[in-house]
């Protein structure tokens, strides 16, 4: 992939996902928004109840993507076949891109009204989703080599220091004074809630900083295409100090996810296994 293209890949997915999700809750917003008690009597029941020729496509389409989701981002990083087939960072967000827009869409085929069975199902696909988003954050922050393993502290801390070099070559003597404008170093902790919580506060803060560095860079002057650089450098120095800190909680925190992630995905599919079973054995078959 291009850098070009690396670095429309995350604002494009989610512009489709913005797009996707929009329009198809404006087909049927007429119907969604009627009380559960007036729905059987809309022109739009037809084709946007559960069963209908929409409502029913919609929860087609939108497991699809789940499955889908789930399925290829797996292989890709289970198969050694698969691994010169884009970085693994790409995988993740078109994962992710698809295990949510797929659940939205089979909320819309349920047309908020959940009980029994599908209830079940529904909540357990909001959980998978829920701890999917919390478990990107993690995967994110935690730094990783070029093939996607993790990188040690001694790791970390030798890069601060070529880091620390490149941007005294770059701006000499006003290296210092940046580093000044960068968020206060963040204290960890051992309990995993806490940890999370510091480094969301943390990268609001590193936002805060990247505005006063790039302002700073303005009155030092030289090329654009320095100050760029230089911004970068920054930035990762930021990004550095806040992986050195929560390295130790957000690998355990990982652990744990993965234990409750997975099994809680796979309940989700037997249940909606089972869903599309019964759905079948009614008559519900093919939509398109």
């Amino acid at each position: 992939m291009s850098l070009r293209l690396a670095r429309a890949w995350v604002p494009g997915l989610w512009l489709l996902w913005v797009a996707v999700a929009a329009t198809a809750l404006a087909a049927g917003f007429g119907y969604y928004r009627l009380p559960l008690a007036e729905r059987a009597y809309s022109p739009l029941y037809e084709r946007f109840a559960p069963g209908g020729e929409v409502g029913h496509g919609l929860g087609v389409v939108g497991f699809a993507m789940l499955l889908t989701g789930v399925v290829s981002y797996s292989a890709r990083k289970r198969l050694r076949s698969l691994a010169r087939l884009g970085r693994l960072k790409h995988w993740l967000e078109a994962h992710i891109f698809l295990c949510t827009l797929g659940p939205f869409l089979v909320s819309l085929h349920t047309s908020f009204k959940f009980g029994g069975l599908v209830a079940i199902a529904f909540w357990s696909m909001v959980a998978v989703v829920t701890s999917g988003v919390i478990g990107r954050y993690l995967y994110v922050r935690i730094p990783k080599t070029i093939h996607g393993h993790f990188l040690t502290l001694r790791e970390l801390e030798t890069r601060k220091q070529v880091l620390a070099g490149e941007l005294a070559g770059a701006v000499g003597s006003e290296a210092g004074n940046l580093a000044l404008l960068l968020p206060a170093r963040a204290q960890g902790s051992r309990r995993g809630a806490a940890s999370l919580l510091e480094a969301v506060r943390f990268d609001v803060q590193r936002r805060a900083a990247r505005r006063r560095v790039r302002r700073s860079l303005r009155v030092i002057g030289g090329e654009r295409a320095l100050r760029e650089r230089v911004l970068e450098l920054t930035d990762e120095q930021a990004r550095l100090e806040q992986a050195v800190v929560f390295l130790e909680p957000f690998q355990r925190l990982f652990r744990y996810w993965h234990v409750f992630h997975l099994p809680l995905a796979m309940l989700m599919f037997v249940i909606v296994a089972i869903h599309v079973g019964v759905a079948v054995a009614f008559g519900y078959t093919w939509p398109f």
